[in-house]
């Protein structure tokens, strides 16, 4: 198992068990602004854990979402920036030079709502301002993480494919078979087979669902392939409030599954901590 490589755990979900309130449409975004000595601390405690890569606090830094807070499209765009350009910095302050930085990239509208994603005319347009900042702060590779849908993954890629950076896509599930769009698994890794993956990883589901698309993942995907779940019981949660957790050895028990049938990178989504990413540790120790 010392082959395996460990990514870190939720931002968002620790926010809140620190105390953040986070509001809507930008959620873990406002603490890149409002708190970003916590954001540092909490990257430090996933470095001591043992990680090898670090994920930006990128998820809602874009124009879209901060435009719905009422801010006009030249002041969204201003705010998200320096939001992304805080989020890398701190992520770059706790790192070193054994960790790499994934850029993370989300889809436009809500990761559990791929009907609202806007089209590919607008969606290209967005992505490419995303994309240029992401690379502009010189992140290792691009995380494309809790996509819904095939076309928005599609859409995006076109996008990130043209920059010489590798390129991680995570997908989220409706069920074992499904993303959340109701296209199959294998389908949407299919599609990434027309691009420069590194990476296929499934993220944000349920323990129990991400068991069930092991299979799948061992058997379509021709190079390195992840997961790290989330830890809440039962479907995750908009706001990121986890009521109901589920227990060290059930999620140990879905990783030595994985690591049975040939993972390659693993961590945790919404409801892990530096904690559970020493806990990984230890086992691949």
């Amino acid at each position: 198992m010392t082959d395996l490589k460990l990514l870190d755990g939720a931002m968002g979900s620790e926010f809140i068990r620190r105390g953040e309130i986070l509001p809507p449409h930008t959620w873990s975004a406002d603490v890149n602004l409002t708190n970003p000595a916590l954001l540092y601390d909490i990257y430090q405690e996933y470095v001591a854990a043992g990680v090898d890569y670090l994920t930006t606090n990128t998820f809602r830094t874009t124009p879209r979402a901060y435009q719905k807070t009422g801010l006009s499209y030249e002041e969204a765009h201003k705010v998200a920036q320096i939001s992304m350009h805080n989020a890398v910095k701190m992520t770059r302050k706790a790192s070193n030079d054994s960790i790499k930085i994934l850029g993370s990239i989300a889809p436009l509208e809500d990761c559990y709502s791929p009907n609202l994603f806007p089209g590919e005319d607008l969606a290209t347009k967005e992505f490419s301002v995303i994309t240029e900042w992401l690379a502009g702060e010189k992140i290792d590779i691009f995380l494309l993480e809790t996509m819904n849908n095939i076309l928005e993954t599609k859409t995006c890629l076109d996008v990130v494919a043209k920059y010489k950076l590798p390129i991680w896509v995570s997908f989220n599930l409706s069920d074992s078979n499904h993303i959340q769009s109701g296209e199959k698994l294998k389908e949407a890794i299919q599609m990434t087979e027309n691009f420069p993956i590194d990476c296929i990883l499934l993220n944000c589901n349920p323990l129990n669902r991400t068991l069930g698309a092991l299979e799948t993942l061992a058997s379509y995907c021709s190079g390195k392939w992840g997961i790290y779940p989330n830890l809440g019981v039962g479907e995750p949660s908009p706001d990121g409030i986890i009521k109901n957790y589920h227990s060290d050895a059930e999620f140990l028990d879905l990783i030595k599954n994985a690591v049975g049938l040939g993972v390659t990178v693993i961590g945790g989504c919404c409801g892990s901590s530096p904690r559970h990413i020493e806990l990984l540790k230890n086992l691949i120790s």
